[in-house]
């Protein structure tokens, strides 16, 4: 059995791809709550809001909380909150992402607007020439630079669309400027979970489907490591990585098997 109290776990390429339940998915969920292990989903994902992924979850089977969910766009509209209150954010993203920003008494800047105090990146299934132009003026400008994640894809059913880090990226290959990275793989939603669970680095085991993404962002803030195929990183890729995790599985479905031998 792999000697683990927290697994902080992934949800795209992990527990589901795009609308389809990952095999082992529910049997590890189900097993997590019988051996009373503490477990938050950490997900980068940006174009939903943390009641919508819930809902998906409890659509595919899965039963989940708010207590066991912790977005990085939560964490980013949060920490713009703080720096800048009542401010005005130019956000790159979907309604769900607009939302969580006006909850925080934040404002939301026009579309075509290029005045902001900062510019929040996204997934944005719209994204356009218009967007890109006012983002790059408004950073150029001053406004401060924050993008969700880096993520360079998403994994859906039946293949891959590109991720907020496309985007961010095309904005800093405009404005000159980097971005401040809010999720995986920097460590910050990492630490926040383990905070929110009590545990430390040490008990603490990261599961993710991305290299560069979930497996760095576990090294970055100390924990373990385990790696699925089910997503986003092949064997080949593993096998020419300088990146390597303590532990791969196929999928969830392998990974059980290993803790109920």
């Amino acid at each position: 059995m792999l000697p683990y109290t927290t697994y902080l776990i992934d949800l795209d390429g992990v527990i589901y791809r795009g609308n389809a339940l990952l095999p082992g998915a529910r049997e590890f969920v189900t097993w997590l709550d019988a051996n009373q292990k503490k477990y938050l989903y950490l997900t980068n994902n940006s174009f939903a809001s943390g009641a919508q992924v819930l809902a998906k979850l409890t659509r595919l089977g899965i039963s989940a909380d708010t207590t066991h969910l912790l977005t990085a766009g939560q964490a980013a509209v949060q920490n713009i909150a703080r720096r800048f209150p009542k401010g005005t954010v130019y956000v790159v993203g979907e309604e769900p992402l607009m939302d969580l920003v006006k909850a925080q008494g934040l404002s939301v800047a026009p579309i075509d607007s290029d005045e902001a105090d900062a510019v929040l990146v996204g997934l944005d299934r719209d994204f356009d020439y218009t967007k890109l132009t006012c983002a790059m003026n408004a950073v150029r400008a001053g406004a401060a630079f924050i993008t969700i994640n880096r993520d360079p894809l998403l994994p859906v059913q039946g293949g891959f669309i590109p991720g907020t880090g496309s985007l961010a990226a095309a904005i800093e290959a405009a404005s000159g400027i980097s971005p401040e990275v809010v999720g995986k793989p920097e460590p910050t939603l990492l630490y926040e979970a383990m905070h929110l669970s009590g545990s430390q680095p040490g008990e603490t085991v990261m599961v993710g489907d991305g290299l560069a993404v979930d497996i760095l962002a576990g090294k970055n803030a100390g924990t373990h490591t385990i790696l699925l195929f089910s997503g986003t990183t092949s064997r080949e890729a593993l096998a020419s990585s300088p990146i390597q995790p303590d532990h791969t599985f196929n999928d969830l479905a392998d990974l059980m098997k290993a803790e109920l031998a």
